[in-house]
Order: structure tokens, then sequence, then C-alpha cells
């Protein structure tokens, strides 16, 4: 029980952002034509869910400590979030007649988690580095 109260207090926005994904993942969307441009938002839309996932459990663990371990980093930050989109995608397939599973929409994911990534690691790490010595010194 203590195990999970830690999680929820080190990883609150992450969850939440999961359990929002899970959301709009089944969520039936009124009926709309589809075009171009709304085929195009919707890769859009995957990209920006999965880079916010991952984006922000980057940065609620470099706020635990600056330096995690970057092999579970990249399992739980990258290799967890590609693999939940994975499901996500073959579950949309099987279990509702409103969604499809895309392959499309997986690389959009995947390319989110790898932008996160990227983005994380050399632009929030540095910042909360220089963050945390600029408090230190007051």
């Amino acid at each position: 029980m203590k195990f999970i109260f830690i999680l929820l207090k080190r990883y609150l926005l992450t969850i939440l952002t999961l359990i929002l994904i899970l959301c709009l993942t089944f969520y039936k969307p009124p009926y709309m034509e589809r075009t171009d441009m709304v085929i195009e938002i919707d890769k859009l839309a995957h990209l920006v869910m999965y880079f916010t996932l991952s984006a922000v459990f980057w940065y609620e663990n470099f706020r635990v400590t600056l330096k995690p371990k970057m092999l579970w980093m990249v399992v739980f930050a990258v290799i967890v979030p590609i693999a939940f989109s994975g499901a996500m995608e073959y579950l949309q397939y099987r279990l509702t007649s409103y969604r499809t599973g895309d392959f499309d929409d997986f690389v959009y994911n995947t390319i989110g988690v790898l932008l996160a990534a990227l983005f994380s690691l050399t632009i929030t790490r540095p910042l909360m580095k220089w963050s945390k010595k600029r408090r230190n010194k007051s």
C-alpha cells in the first residue's frame, strides 16, 4: 500500500495523463465527415498526446532525481509508452466499432514519445539542473 502512495506522489501527473489518453482513446466522437484536414489534425493529436505522456514522466522523474538510471528511463519513458500506444491501437480495432486501429497513428505516437525523450534530455534536464543550482545558491 505504501508503494502505491509513493507512486501517486511521484507520478500523479503521469497517471492522470495516462487516464486522459485512455478516455480519449475510447471516446466516441460525434460524426464528422473525414477530410484531409481532420486526418492531419488526428495525427497531430496522437503525436501531442504521447509526447505529453512521455515528457510528463521524464519531468516527474527529473523532479525526484536529476540523475535517474537511464536504462530504467528508456524502459518506462520510451518503451512502455510505445507499447501502450500499440496496445491502444489494437484495442480500438478489436473492441470498438466507431474507432479503427491505425498503424499510422502508432507511428505518430512513437514519434511523439521519441521527441519527448529528445526534448527532456536536451532541454528539461539542463533547465532543472540550472534551477536546482540557482535555488541552492540562494
